[in-house]
C-alpha cells in the first residue's frame, strides 16, 4: 500500500509540473509554434466585469472571448445576476493562447498556484487532456441529481461531456460546421441550374470546371471552390475526410488515423482541385486584407460557412442570391449529403478547487440546461445550444438566417477526436496539410507523418502524468 500511495503521489506531483509548463507556454510551442498572448493587467480588465454589488457569493469566470462575444458573455452574467440575488459573477479575460482554445496559460498558471476560478471555459475535444491533468472537476453527481441525462443534449454533445464514465464539462455552445451554401448568380453564369448544388465531390469537380475563371496571368480570379480552405486546414481535412467517408480516431486503441484510406483520398482530393487551378498560390479570388471568407466576394461558387460569417454576408450583400443545403459527399466511403458536418462550440467546467463548485454548478446549469439560460445566452451571445430540448430550438428551426444550421445541428454525426492530444493532432494536421496542399509532401507522405508524431506525442504525455 505504501508503495502504491508513493506512486501516486508522484503522480500528482508530476501532473502540478506539467500544468506549470503548460501555463508558461510549452504546450503552446508544441502546437505548430503558436506565440502565447498576454495580456497587461489593464486590458485584462477592461475585458472582463466586475461582480453585482451586494451578492452573498462571488463567481469568477474566466473567458478566452474578446470582441462582440465577450460583450455577448458579460451580458448573459447580468441576466444571470438579475434572476437571482445571492451570486454575483466576475469575469476576468483569460486568453487562449492557440491550439484551439486548448491553451490557456492564464488559467493553467492559476491552478497550478492553487488559485482556480470557479467557471472557465474550454473547447469540447479538450476534455481529456484535461481530465487527465487533474484540472477539472467531475460534474458526474450534479448531472445524476438533477436528472440531466443522454437524452437531452445532441449525441456529439453528450460524446464530449463524458469522458472515462464520468462528465467533466456541459457544452453550452453546439457550433454546426457546416451547412453548403452556394452562390446561384454565379450558378447562373456559368449555365448551371441556380437551385441544383453538387451533391457529392464529383459533381463538385463537374461544377467546378465550369465556373473557374483563369487570367491570362494564370491567377484564377472566379473559383468553384477552395476546399483546403474551410476555416484553416485542419478543419478543411476533418470536414472532407468525414464526407469521403473516413475517420480520424480509433478509441478502443486510443489511436489516430489520418493514414485511414478514406481521409488519404479526401486529401489527395483536396490536393488535385489545387493542381487544377495551377497551385493555392494562383488563387486570387479576395482582395488585400478581407476580413470576411472568400466566398462573401462574389468570386467563389461554394463554401462551408460558421454562422458568425453567414450573418455578416447577408447583411454586407443583401442582393447576392445564395442557396443553402448539405455538405457534397463521397461514395463509397460516405453515403449522404451531410456526411462531413461536425459538431464545435464550447462549453464550461468547474477546475479542480475551486472554492464554490455548488454554486458554479447552478450557473452551469442554467446557462446550459435550462429553457430561461439557453434563451439568454441565444439572445446575447447567438450561439444554438447543445440542450436539444430547448425551447429556443424552434426559434432558431425557423430564424431565415439560422435554419440552415438548424438543419445541420439535428443531423451532425461527427466531432474532432476527443482524446489526450487533441490539441496537438489537430495542430499537426494544421501544419502538414498545408505542406500537402503547397506540394512539398504527397498526401500519404503528410498523414503518415501526422499519425508518427501524434502518437509519439500521446506517449510523451502519458509518460509525464505516470500514466
Amino acid at each position: 500500500m505504501a508503495n502504491g500511495s508513493e506512486h501516486e503521489r508522484n503522480r500528482l506531483l508530476t501532473r502540478r509540473e506539467v500544468l506549470k509548463a503548460m501555463g508558461l507556454g510549452a504546450t503552446a510551442l508544441a502546437l505548430s509554434g503558436c506565440s502565447v498572448t498576454l495580456e497587461s493587467p489593464a486590458t485584462v480588465t477592461s475585458q472582463g466585469k466586475d461582480p453585482a454589488l451586494g451578492r452573498k457569493t462571488i463567481l469568477e469566470l474566466y473567458s478566452v472571448f474578446g470582441g462582440t462575444v465577450r460583450t455577448g458573455v458579460i451580458e448573459l452574467a447580468r441576466k444571470y445576476e438579475q434572476i437571482q440575488s445571492e451570486v454575483g459573477i466576475k469575469i476576468t479575460y483569460a486568453p487562449s493562447s492557440g491550439g484551439g482554445g486548448s491553451d490557456n496559460p492564464k488559467l493553467f498558471t492559476a491552478i497550478a498556484a492553487n488559485s482556480p476560478p470557479d467557471l472557465a471555459f474550454l473547447t469540447p475535444f479538450s476534455t481529456p487532456q484535461w481530465a487527465e491533468l487533474g484540472i477539472m472537476t467531475d460534474l458526474t453527481p450534479y448531472i445524476k441529481r438533477d436528472g440531466l441525462t443522454a437524452d437531452d443534449f445532441f449525441p456529439t454533445a453528450w460524446h464530449d461531456m463524458n469522458y472515462k464514465g464520468k462528465v467533466w464539462q456541459v457544452q453550452w455552445d453546439a457550433d454546426p460546421n457546416f451547412p453548403f451554401f452556394w452562390n446561384k448568380d454565379l450558378f447562373a453564369q456559368a449555365g448551371l441550374d441556380p437551385n441544383t448544388p453538387p451533391k457529392t465531390i464529383a459533381e463538385v469537380d463537374e461544377f467546378s470546371r465550369k465556373i473557374n475563371r483563369i487570367s491570362k496571368n494564370g491567377n484564377v480570379t472566379r473559383i468553384g471552390m477552395i476546399p483546403w480552405d474551410t476555416y484553416g486546414f485542419s478543419n478543411s481535412m476533418f470536414t472532407w475526410g468525414w464526407a469521403f467517408g473516413g475517420e480520424f480516431y480509433d478509441p478502443a486503441k486510443d489511436e489516430v488515423t489520418p493514414d485511414n484510406d478514406y481521409v488519404v483520398k479526401a486529401l489527395e482530393w483536396m490536393v488535385n482541385y489545387a493542381k487544377s487551378v495551377g497551385g493555392p498560390a494562383k488563387v486570387a479570388v479576395s482582395p488585400p486584407g478581407i476580413t470576411l471568407p472568400p466566398f462573401s466576394t462574389g468570386n467563389v461558387a461554394l463554401a462551408g460557412l460558421v454562422s458568425e460569417n453567414y450573418r455578416e454576408i447577408r447583411k454586407a450583400s443583401p442582393n447576392m442570391h445564395i442557396g443553402s443545403g448539405l455538405l457534397p459527399y463521397q461514395s463509397p466511403g460516405a453515403t449522404q449529403p451531410g456526411a462531413g458536418a461536425w459538431i464545435g462550440g464550447w462549453s464550461v467546467f468547474i477546475p479542480t478547487g475551486a472554492k464554490n463548485p455548488d454554486a458554479a454548478w447552478d450557473f452551469i446549469k442554467w446557462m446550459s440546461a435550462t429553457n430561461e439560460g439557453t434563451k439568454a445566452q441565444w439572445d446575447t451571445i447567438g450561439y444554438p445550444p447543445a440542450y436539444r430540448k430547448a425551447a429556443v430550438m424552434q426559434e432558431i428551426k425557423t430564424d431565415p438566417l439560422m435554419g440552415p444550421y438548424y438543419d445541420v445541428l439535428v443531423t451532425a454525426q461527427h466531432s474532432r477526436p476527443a482524446m489526450a492530444v487533441g490539441a496537438f493532432y489537430a495542430a499537426q494536421l494544421e501544419l502538414l496539410v498545408s505542406d500537402a496542399i503547397y506540394g512539398k509532401l504527397t498526401p500519404l507522405q503528410a498523414l503518415q507523418t501526422v499519425k508518427q508524431s501524434t502518437m509519439n506525442e500521446l506517449e510523451r504525455f502519458k509518460r509525464e502524468l505516470g500514466a
